[in-house]
């Protein structure tokens, strides 16, 4: 008898516990890890990520706004081990600074980071561009084909030449708030 009291309380709070959460779900995850979603899964279109192109003026202002990230991370009593969250939640705080001093909508900041972080942590892991990080392929080996393939490739022709273009400025931008941000240089 004293076993079932404790198994009916623990049922009843699964089974509202599931009923809560039952099609409440967010139609797109957080990022996580060092590579986000596509801009695809940001706006829920894969046909927007086309639409998207790198030019100067997305790119000049995507600089500003990791330049901007860099100063809010190191403001004092702040803490460097996390970045700034760049949310829809939270365009009161770092992230609507962030993207006041680059003069950017989230959306347009999602759209062009979407398309330059992988090529950029592809770069980074290659060697290409700082701060040095370093990654395991025996534990990553999907990797293994995107180091040795062009980062580049998966842009279209107009926004892989606009890249390289500025690649030394949104580089450097990038590259700082990544080693603010790093855990042990990795």
């Amino acid at each position: 008898m004293r076993s079932l009291t404790k198994v009916g309380p623990l049922a009843l709070l699964a089974f509202v516990m599931s009923s809560c959460t039952a099609g409440n779900e967010p139609e797109t995850s957080a990022p996580t890890g060092d590579t986000p979603p596509t801009a695809a899964a940001a706006t829920g279109s894969e046909s927007e990520t086309q639409a998207v192109t790198l030019t100067d003026a997305n790119l000049q202002a995507y600089a500003r706004a990791l330049r901007a990230q860099a100063e809010v991370i190191r403001r004092p009593g702040r803490g460097t081990h996390y970045g700034v969250t760049m949310s829809r939640h939270g365009l009161n705080g770092e992230a609507g600074e962030v993207l006041e001093a680059a003069g950017m909508t989230i959306d347009e900041y999602r759209q062009v980071h979407d398309l330059v972080d992988p090529v950029f942590t592809t770069l980074n892991f290659q060697g290409e561009i700082g701060p040095p990080r370093s990654i395991n392929l025996e534990m990553a080996p999907e990797w293994k084909e995107k180091l040795e393939g062009d980062p580049f490739a998966t842009l279209t022709p107009e926004s892989a030449a606009a890249l390289r273009k500025n690649l030394d400025d949104v580089a450097e931008a990038w590259g700082e708030v990544v080693g603010l941000t790093a855990q042990h240089g990795q």
